[in-house]
């Protein structure tokens, strides 16, 4: 089994505390404005893993860890240990382990380095997802004072829409919303929050190679493809939802959700081959991503395409690029 060859920030630019320091700082006011009031609280609250990730991907593993540093500092002065703790593990440990991965180096053809795939880290992103997700049902499970996780859940939405709507929301429509979220919600919760990592990751690498700054070289996500082992966390988790029982099929039902994420970055790589290969591509992105805007379901439909890009090779079987096509 090929041993790494070393960490990509042996050989590049020296540290730079200062910048570290100052992207970790910027996470965590960017995380803690919704405290503050700020008109552009969402925003940054999913903007926040940004700096993470460029002091990471820009600096080297050394720089994240200054940067994680500064930001678990930081929370722990505007919120308390307490506030610290959960935005140490929602945002500062995610960004830290991906960092470390992605600039983690392989020996590959020809003697030259090869580099962590992006399907690879998706992958990671997702098992962290997946087990936070194990972890707080399982903690709801064991607690003989809570009912059924399907329960738990719906109460945590009915407390948290109340208090959102400072109670003049009607009744019947809190309700009706509380149905139709409550059996998905917390696969669609942790899927929210792997994707926000993923596209942060991929916003700062876009950035730091614009800016001639990145360490990794430029990533390539037509081609994308996640680990075997993806696929697996897939099947169990849909075997779960089908012979499990109460507790056991709420959990695997969402567990399915948390584990097509990466397939659904691969369905999106599978659209863009195909917008690729077609007169008026562009435009078909453009409407392509307004409907997914739009319309719930059509995720599950991309992430469908890339299973089977996954397991079958939907890309393989098109045609060649227009342009190749005109050589």
């Amino acid at each position: 089994m090929a041993k790494a060859l070393c960490l990509a920030d042996e050989y590049t630019m020296p540290i730079s505390p200062i910048m570290a320091l100052g992207a970790g700082i910027c996470s965590a006011l960017a995380v803690f404005s919704i405290v503050f009031g700020s008109v552009a609280a969402l925003p940054l609250f999913y903007l926040a893993p940004l700096p993470l990730y460029l002091a990471g991907l820009g600096i080297g593993s050394k720089g994240v860890l200054l940067a994680s540093a500064a930001a678990i500092g930081t929370a722990a002065l505007i919120g308390g240990v307490y506030a610290a703790l959960p935005f140490a593990v929602a945002y500062v440990m995610p960004s830290f382990v991906a960092c470390r991965q992605a600039l983690r180096t392989f020996p590959g053809r020809n003697g030259q380095a090869a580099w962590t795939g992006p399907g690879d880290v998706a992958g990671t992103f997702t098992v962290m997802g997946a087990v936070g997700l194990m972890f707080a049902a399982f903690t709801v499970m064991m607690d003989s004072n809570v009912g059924p996780l399907a329960d738990a859940v719906s109460g945590f939405l009915t407390t948290a829409l109340d208090k959102m709507g400072g109670g003049r929301m009607p009744v019947e429509s809190r309700d009706a919303l509380v149905v139709g979220l409550a059996p998905y919600f917390p696969g669609m919760a942790v899927s929210s929050w792997v994707l926000m990592h993923i596209f942060n990751a991929i916003g700062a690498q876009a950035a730091l190679v614009k800016s001639g700054r990145n360490i990794r070289p430029s990533v390539s996500y037509s081609d994308l493809s996640v680990p075997d082992w993806c696929s697996w966390l897939l099947v169990g988790a849909g075997v779960v939802t089908l012979v499990g029982s109460d507790d056991w099929s709420y959990l695997g039902r969402n567990m399915v959700i948390v584990a097509l994420v990466p397939f659904f970055l691969v369905g999106l790589a599978v659209v863009h081959t195909f917008a690729k290969r077609i007169a008026g591509g562009m435009g078909l992105l453009v409407v392509f991503y307004i409907l997914l805007l739009v319309l719930g379901w059509a995720a599950f439909v991309v992430a469908g395409a890339g299973v089977v890009e996954q397991w079958v090779g939907l890309s393989k079987r098109m045609g060649p690029p227009l342009n190749e096509e005109s050589e």
